[in-house]
């Protein structure tokens, strides 16, 4: 599946290399500029950890289907709530990307409820499958609360939260 992602960079004319952050914390990078080609930066210590590098490609990837254009002018200004506001789709794009609705719900219908277990059968990091149930509660609520057959118990008070709407 890492593949595929290599190849979407391609296809797009993205240039995607690895390279030695000067912070541990930044884990991958977009960067585009008008007239020149997009360019994904992913630290070099993900390399060989097949999951966490799928998250973090498939993220930066969302910012150039989402949101290309420089994002760092954003995060150095004190407008930095916008570069909050364009990660989170950056991330919901990735995360239907990894996590296609109709594939979860398949897979919690057939009986994978915990996040390590939606995590190993997506092949993303635990982090990453909790903030997609997460965003998919938020975003796609009632489609996903109409198309289980049983409601894992920790998501009930979601439940309860559409019946007081109503």
């Amino acid at each position: 599946m890492t593949a595929q992602l290599f190849n979407l960079a391609k296809s797009e004319g993205i240039i995607v290399d690895f390279y030695e952050f000067p912070s541990p914390i930044l884990l991958g990078a977009y960067y585009c500029r008008s007239k020149e080609m997009p360019v994904i930066l992913l630290h070099r210590k993900i390399e060989h950890c097949r999951r966490l590098l799928r998250c973090i490609f498939a993220e930066e990837l969302g910012h150039h289907f989402t949101t290309a254009f420089d994002l760092m002018a954003f995060a150095r200004s004190d407008k930095y709530y916008i570069a909050r506001k364009y990660e989170k789709i950056a991330i919901f794009w990735a995360v239907e990307y990894l996590m296609p609705l109709d594939k979860l719900i398949e897979a919690i219908n057939s009986g994978l409820f915990l996040t390590y277990e939606i995590a190993e059968h997506f092949e993303v990091t635990k982090r990453f499958a909790g903030i997609g149930i997460k965003l998919y509660l938020e975003k796609r609520r009632d489609i996903m609360l109409k198309s289980l057959k049983t409601l894992p118990r920790e998501w009930r008070p979601f439940q309860n939260d559409r019946r007081n709407k109503n």
